[in-house]
């Protein structure tokens, strides 16, 4: 790892406490026993004058994280089953083989493409799916505030290519003190239990 402002640097990186990148000692100042780099400083050091707890979020847990995506999975297993059907019935009736791979791989790039789109409009507009509705939890920057559309994107794209590694993912949710996985480290996101 090494230092975003000084590329040379290797030793001594920690990450700022605000937002996640890593700095040598040279780039960070402590407040309170924590590193911030000198964008997060000034914003941290606003926050303690106007009395606002940064940094304290009631993170959501795995369990609850787990079945909020066991709900929108089974919600977007219904969609994709009844385009299956549409699109395994249009394959059966063409009599073409070529006509019948191109209607499979459209409809498995669409199941990925609806997957996608499902997550990311409904987190760039609420910060929330169905199923984090559900469980209450939802999706937020690492000081809180809501994450912006290009965040909802991105995370739904890291999440997406990740599920390839299926388990993989969600590994550093049992490392990392907000309970991140790749994705969430990828958009700067955090998920937290929502009333």
């Amino acid at each position: 790892m090494l230092c975003r402002n000084h590329i040379d640097v290797s030793e001594g990186i920690r990450r700022c406490a605000r937002c996640g990148s890593p700095f040598c000692q040279n780039c960070l100042v402590d407040i309170g026993g924590k590193p911030y780099c000198a964008t997060c400083k000034s914003e941290e050091i606003l926050d303690v004058r106007s009395g606002v707890q940064s940094g304290v979020l009631d993170l959501a847990g795995l369990g609850r994280r787990f079945v909020a995506a066991l709900v929108d999975g089974f919600l977007m297993w219904i969609v994709v089953f009844v385009l299956g059907m549409v699109f395994g019935v249009l394959g059966a009736v063409s009599k073409n083989v070529g006509t019948s791979l191109g209607l499979n791989l459209t409809w498995q790039l669409l199941m990925w493409a609806l997957t996608i789109s499902y997550q990311a409009i409904m987190l760039s507009a609420r910060g929330q799916t169905l199923g984090k509705m559900a469980m209450r939890v939802k999706v937020v920057n690492a000081d809180g505030s809501d994450i912006t559309t290009g965040q909802a994107w991105g995370r739904e794209l890291a999440r997406a290519v990740l599920s390839l590694l299926c388990i993989v993912d969600y590994i550093p949710i049992f490392f990392t003190d907000q309970k991140t996985t790749i994705h969430d480290m990828a958009a700067k996101t955090r998920v937290v239990n929502w009333a």
